[in-house]
């Protein structure tokens, strides 16, 4: 881990990962960084690609610093909430990373020098899920948390040394239709009681998952409420047909799909034919196993330059 040494109180922490995105995302965090050195803001930078080093330094800024800009995609945003969720440190993001669903959510850009002003914005309150599991041990997430084929598709595209990037999770998912497992799930939502059985669940805060696919098209992240898509048990050939819909959102619309809505979700969810329990995965990181008790937390974030679209709901 590289880092600056440590100067004011008031100074912003610049948070990058360099190896995210083939390491575009140290190029970006180094435009950044001499960005906010020409504007006179006082900056320590820190250069991390493990999420051990990171955690701790968030941990320090914790009462150190008003402001946070993380250099990377979702999985660095993932790692950052959990130390600044229900803190007043602003988050600013410059997105950089491989999937940047959060960014896309609320509307932040990509440009470099727009990127970096958005991130030294006003802030706005965000809802943060907050995940709960049997050790007691919280975890938050940003955008989505999800369990089943979505999970099992990234749990095996981390596994894959070939391809890198992107087309990894294509391969990940044609190897995840030859199997295709069942899953039982059980869940308590606002104290109503659901049992289905399906192929996944997406419990979304924000509109997107799986970098760009809009599984929950009228999520809100200022609603108060988390909506639920559950794509029901079918057929390899018919799950073909409706993933590419939901770069669109118009998969709602299929049979197989089911959207609820709730505030507090207690979710239970196992293979059909294994004893295996089910890996929650939250912003595309591991969030623990089920079950798990999943609330939202009505403006847990305060990110600058925020933009949300309203409630419809």
């Amino acid at each position: 881990m590289k880092q600056d040494a440590f100067e004011t109180e008031s100074e912003t922490l610049l948070l990058v990962n360099p190896a995210a995105n083939r390491g575009r995302a140290g190029r970006v965090g180094e435009c950044v960084r001499v960005l906010l050195k020409d504007y006179g803001i006082p900056t320590r930078s820190v250069l991390s690609e493990s999420v051990d080093d990171a955690r701790e330094v968030l941990k320090e800024a914790v009462g150190r610093h008003s402001r946070v800009i993380a250099v990377g995609g979702d999985g660095l945003v993932h790692h950052t909430i959990q130390e600044i969720a229900g803190t007043s440190i602003v988050l600013g993001i410059v997105p950089a990373g491989t999937g940047n669903d959060f960014a896309t959510a609320i509307q932040l850009p990509t440009a470099i020098d727009e990127a970096t002003d958005v991130a030294l914005g006003d802030p706005t309150s965000v809802d943060v899920l907050k995940m709960l599991d049997s050790l007691q041990q919280v975890r938050f997430g940003a955008t989505i948390a999800t369990a089943g084929f979505s999970a099992a598709v990234n749990i095996r595209a981390e596994r894959l040394r070939w391809p890198r990037g992107s087309s990894k999770y294509t391969v990940a998912t044609l190897m995840e239709l030859s199997r295709l497992p069942r899953y039982r799930v059980e869940m308590t939502i606002d104290g109503r009681e659901v049992e289905r059985t399906c192929l996944l669940i997406a419990i979304a805060n924000t509109p997107f998952f799986g970098g760009g696919m809009k599984i929950a098209p009228e999520a809100s992240a200022s609603s108060g409420s988390m909506e639920v898509v559950l794509i029901h048990d079918t057929s390899a050939f018919t799950l073909l047909r409706v993933l590419p819909k939901t770069f669109s959102g118009s998969h709602v619309s299929h049979p197989a799909v089911e959207i609820l809505r709730g505030r507090e979700i207690q979710l239970e969810m196992s293979p059909l034919h294994a004893a295996d329990s089910c890996e929650l995965r939250a912003d595309g990181e591991s969030a623990g196993s089920l079950p798990q008790t999943i609330t939202v937390v009505p403006g847990g974030l305060q990110i600058a330059s925020a933009t949300i679209a309203d409630d419809s709901n």
